[in-house]
């Protein structure tokens, strides 16, 4: 089963469930889609969309760690050029269907 058909499953069940935390957990709001559209097939730090959206480096960390824990992307960590660790995001393969 594809990861799509997967969270489509899972928002089902939920519904039928009546868990409505669930079905809410698993949707995206318009920012989160904006922010999958920017990824897009490519990859992206939490700088590189903080600078997109105007933001601070924390505030799009957090918005990326929410996409990923909803399981719509994936985290590779590195070493940020002035010191630190560095989370490079991707799209899952359900968000670019």
């Amino acid at each position: 089963m594809s990861d799509k058909k997967m969270i489509i499953n899972e928002i089902r069940v939920a519904a039928i469930k009546g868990n409505s935390k669930q079905i809410r957990d698993l949707l995206l709001n318009k920012n989160q889609m904006k922010i999958l559209k920017l990824i897009g097939a490519g990859e992206m730090t939490s700088r590189e969309l903080a600078d997109h959206l105007d933001t601070s480096v924390q505030n799009a960390n957090m918005k990326l760690e929410k996409l990923r824990k909803k399981g719509y992307l994936s985290r590779e960590m590195g070493f940020d050029p002035s010191g630190g660790h560095m989370g490079v995001y991707e799209c899952l393969p359900v968000c670019l269907n």
